[in-house]
């Protein structure tokens, strides 16, 4: 009984192997250097306006572009450093994903030590927000909360309340391509979640004119003195969804 109970569980093992070592192959690889394609107007993307609540459509046909937050070289946030004109570097690790940023030198963290959010995170804002990741299949879900209100989602102005959930997609579409997708949600600004979806392209930084650059913003910056007051949607018109 004893030899029969024995050939009973290697049977087992060895019929389990292969799942197991399925479920415990190791995730894509996204390091290296990638550029990414220059996306000032959100709605560009999206093939039209945001579905804002009154409150957002306000906000957004009263922007005034002379405050734009990066003028004083304050951090961009996670969404318009992802679609601004300047290349960044992932660098992975099993327990954390670093971006790290030629646009004011700045890095991002993603956890993937199977981490939460912390309980007390919404009271400490942070420009880059607060974010944890995940794999599933071939894809890094990254899920960021606590972003400082101050940033803005792009460069036309596109804000958001301190409630903002934002739901990134990475994912290896080919050698030298991340598909990107990016799901907004703020019950404050926009009625419901929207997405849009960028491709990162990779670049080869061992050559010069490909290079990450030095970028130091308040060094000789000039961007202060030539803010001036405009507000170009006072023309905006509000339509809510009908529901």
């Amino acid at each position: 009984m004893k030899v029969l109970f024995s050939v009973a569980v290697a049977l087992v093992l060895v019929s389990s192997s292969p799942a197991q070592t399925s479920s415990q192959q190791k995730p894509p690889s996204l390091a290296g250097s990638w550029r990414v394609p220059y996306t000032p107007n959100l709605a560009d993307a999206l093939g039209g306006q945001p579905p804002y609540t009154a409150y957002g459509a306000e906000r957004w046909r009263t922007v005034d572009t002379a405050k734009d937050p990066t003028g004083t070289c304050l951090p961009p946030g996670p969404s318009r450093v992802l679609t601004s004109p300047f290349p960044f570097i992932i660098v992975q690790q099993e327990n954390m994903i670093a971006l790290l940023f030629e646009y004011q030198t700045i890095w991002r963290a993603i956890y993937m030590d199977g981490r939460k959010h912390p309980a007390d995170i919404a009271d400490y804002p942070e420009f880059m927000g607060h974010s944890i990741g995940r794999w599933e299949g071939d894809t890094l879900v990254v899920d960021t909360v606590a972003i400082n209100e101050r940033t803005w989602l792009d460069t036309a102005g596109h804000e958001h309340s301190p409630k903002l959930h934002l739901t990134e997609r990475f994912r290896r579409v080919s050698e030298d391509k991340i598909e990107w997708t990016a799901t907004f949600e703020d019950p404050v600004f926009y009625v419901r979640p929207w997405s849009i979806t960028r491709t990162f392209t990779k670049f080869d930084d061992s050559k010069d004119q490909d290079r990450i650059l030095p970028y130091t913003c308040t060094e000789n910056n000039r961007d202060v003195q030539h803010l001036m007051p405009n507000q170009p949607n006072l023309n905006y018109k509000y339509e809510p969804e009908r529901q």
